[in-house]
């Protein structure tokens, strides 16, 4: 034991010894008072025992001196006093002979009293220190218990960042590659595009009052050098066997959708965020500046390259309410039947590969391989929560919680879950993007009615059909070239416009 410990136990013993002695101090004290009380009490009893002994003597000496009746009564009133008296002085003498014990009793009392408060204040700071050092044990488990459970939510986001940076990383990559593939199909009618708008400027200019009044026939001069003269003719044969028939559909299409989709605050916005993701892309992966992106994609400004856009966004609109407009009733039905399901509560590890030669995840073959062995430990009865112990170097584990039909994950995940049973894990590894997947189906909940999803398979349904049809958006532009009532007035053009219709039929 410390000198401290020692120190403090002699000190506590010293106040209670204190405390012992003024307890006895105080009972002394409250002896002496009630001792003190009592001799006054019988002191003033005397006196007024004396005081009516003289009355009675007084009385006494009337009564002997007069016999009168009036007497006689007042005599009864004292011979009550007397009788008062008789009592008082009866209760002074067994006062008296009881005095000594009513007051040893007192003492006693007090004692006991002083005794039961203070063993009720010792039990109560006891109950008090058993109740604080609880309280401090509970405290410790609790923050033990949260520094734990904060250490595991810690490393479940580290993965969740982890896959979804790969995950980023992926999308930005399968972005850039379809915008590329999508102006590589396009650059001729991009060109064609940002000519027409060039064109027509100048066409504009020519036509503007103040160089030239009319064009009555296209014979008369537009622009004459030396000896040789340019008229609209000239121009306007030249144009259209150069640049073919697509730069004048840009300019209808243009027309008719402007007036379908005007643009509004949301479009700017969504226009310019896809022009600057487009240009970044193209500074992060090739180091281009925005003035290369732009000559290398047939753009003359920065603002062809958005009214570029402007018109791509406008098309996209209408192809979705072109497909949207032609689903039925039974397709949107079978969908709901095939593929919705209720949400399926689940948990995965992932086994990352890769096919990149410097790269530090694993082969495809090894990545498999070590699957399967988790797959083997789980069926020898080896626990969900051992395995993922055992394998945390080498996997990547992540709950899902409960994951919707209509969810981000890949087609060949969805399709595994939704054939598994609850509370159960995958036969067989699960190959997606990622690498191979081990999945524990925990639970699911009710699948929904058709009537609450049923705009969430539309949306789906508009999108497997754009990417089944890579046509399809030529095709609704010419149903809304035709609804509007397209008529050609030059045959050649014509003739050239029903060329281009054919590849899309």
């Amino acid at each position: 034991m410390s000198k401290e410990t020692n120190k403090k136990k002699t000190t506590n013993t010293k106040k209670e010894n204190v405390e012992k002695k003024n307890n006895k101090t105080k009972s002394k004290d409250t002896i002496k008072e009630t001792k003190k009380t009592v001799k006054e009490e019988l002191y003033k009893k005397s006196k007024e025992v004396n005081k009516k002994k003289d009355k009675e003597d007084k009385v006494v000496k009337e009564i002997e001196a007069n016999e009168d009746v009036d007497n006689i009564e007042e005599t009864e009133e004292y011979d009550e006093d007397l009788a008062d008296f008789n009592e008082d002085e009866d209760d002074i003498e067994e006062f008296n002979e009881d005095d000594e014990k009513i007051i040893i009793e007192k003492v006693k009392k007090d004692k006991k009293k002083a005794k039961e408060e203070l063993l009720a204040k010792k039990e109560k700071e006891k109950e008090q220190k058993r109740k604080e050092k609880e309280r401090i044990k509970e405290e410790k488990a609790k923050a033990k218990e949260e520094q734990a459970k904060r250490k595991e939510e810690l490393k479940k986001e580290k993965n969740i960042a982890k896959i979804t940076k790969s995950k980023s990383k992926r999308n930005q990559n399968k972005k850039l590659l379809e915008f590329e593939d999508f102006l590589e199909k396009n650059r001729f009618i991009i060109a064609s595009f940002v000519v027409g708008v060039i064109v027509t400027s100048l066409v504009a200019m020519l036509l503007w009052p103040e160089r030239i009044a009319t064009l009555k026939n296209g014979e008369e001069p537009i622009v004459k050098v030396g000896k040789n003269t340019y008229t609209a003719d000239n121009l306007y044969t030249r144009m259209k066997e150069h640049y073919n028939v697509s730069q004048l559909l840009d300019q209808i299409d243009n027309d008719i959708l402007t007036k379908l989709y005007p643009e509004d605050k949301e479009m700017t916005d969504e226009v310019k965020q896809n022009a600057e993701y487009y240009i970044n892309m193209y500074k992060q992966y090739y180091n281009y500046t925005e003035e290369q992106f732009l000559s290398s994609n047939g753009f003359s400004s920065y603002n062809d390259f958005l009214e570029y856009l402007k018109l791509d966004n406008r098309r996209k609109k209408y192809l979705d309410e072109y497909v949207e407009k032609n689903l039925t009733d039974k397709e949107i039905e079978n969908y709901y039947n095939k593929n919705v399901y209720g949400d399926i509560n689940c948990q995965h590890i992932l086994v990352e590969t890769s096919s990149e030669e410097n790269s530090k995840k694993l082969k495809d073959e090894d990545g498999k391989k070590l699957a399967e062995e988790i797959i083997g430990k789980i069926n020898d009865g080896t626990s969900w929560d051992e395995v993922k112990k055992k394998y945390k170097d080498k996997v990547t584990f992540e709950d899902l919680s409960y994951q919707s039909w209509d969810s981000d994950l890949e087609d060949s995940f969805k399709t595994a879950l939704k054939e598994m049973s609850d509370n159960s894990f995958s036969k067989e590894p699960v190959k997606t993007s990622y690498g191979y997947h081990i999945i524990y189906r925990i639970d699911q909940k009710k699948v929904e009615s058709l009537k609450k999803v049923k705009d969430k398979i539309i949306t789906k349904l508009v999108e497997e059909k754009k990417s089944a049809d890579s046509n399809l958006q030529q095709k609704a532009l010419i149903s809304l070239r035709n609804d509007n009532k397209i008529k050609f007035y030059d045959t050649n053009l014509e003739s050239k416009y029903n060329t281009f219709k054919k590849q899309y039929k």
